[in-house]
């Protein structure tokens, strides 16, 4: 082979390089092409799920929301006492209910001894009779058929210079008047009891502990 000939195969082997690099470097290109097409579909897919979880996220905070505005808004409606306006368009003129549940839940209206009654005294204040009215009035009207129990309660100070010589009798004695004043009010005799539970169930303070309780039974 002559000197040309070396030379020609040279720029043939040559040239045989170069387009082996060309397709070399294309399918590389095409393969990190190929690649990053993936990685983007991937991203992307990623994106839509991500933004579907947050639309979800943000209807049920929405729905929270709502529930939580309907119950502040049926709270807002029911008084401090526990009744609807319905429950006190049923009471007596003057405004809301003199019941409200107590801590056994029955309801009950509670009157302090200090207005019912004078220092060792079972006869009831003719200031109190209006107070006696209105719950009399709301037994009839609202609780028509319910029994009722009349609870007298005193402070723990011993009885000394009055004539019943204990607070058992003292409070049996002013749950009886109160009684006898709800009986001539119109409620049934046999529908009201009155029991004298003494100093047995004392309140904070001696003056919250002299009480009268109107329990409504079966309620």
């Amino acid at each position: 082979m002559g000197l040309m000939g070396v030379r020609r195969m040279g720029r043939a082997g040559r040239t045989g390089l170069v387009g082996l690099a060309i397709v070399v470097g294309l399918s590389t290109l095409l393969g990190g092409c190929a690649k990053g097409n993936k990685e983007a579909d991937l991203a992307k897919q990623e994106a839509a799920e991500l933004r579907e979880r947050n639309a979800t996220l943000e209807q049920s905070i929405r729905d929270r929301d709502a529930r939580l505005a309907d119950l502040e808004s049926r709270a807002n409606a029911v008084p401090a006492d526990g009744f609807t306006d319905a429950d006190v368009g049923s009471a007596p003129r003057g405004g809301r209910s003199s019941f409200t549940r107590n801590a056994e839940g029955r309801m009950a209206a509670e009157i302090a001894g200090d207005v019912l009654f004078s220092s060792g005294s079972d006869a009831i204040k003719p200031d109190a009779r209006k107070q006696l009215d209105r719950i009399a009035s709301e037994v009839k009207s609202r609780y028509a058929g319910a029994d009722v129990r009349v609870e007298g309660y005193t402070d723990s100070d011993p009885i000394r210079k009055s004539k019943w010589g204990t607070n058992e009798r003292l409070s049996q004695a002013r749950a009886d008047a109160v009684r006898k004043y709800l009986v001539g009010k119109g409620i049934g005799s046999s529908r009201v009891e009155s029991v004298g539970y003494g100093s047995s169930k004392p309140r904070a303070t001696k003056a919250q502990s002299r009480r009268v309780d109107i329990v409504i039974l079966g309620q």
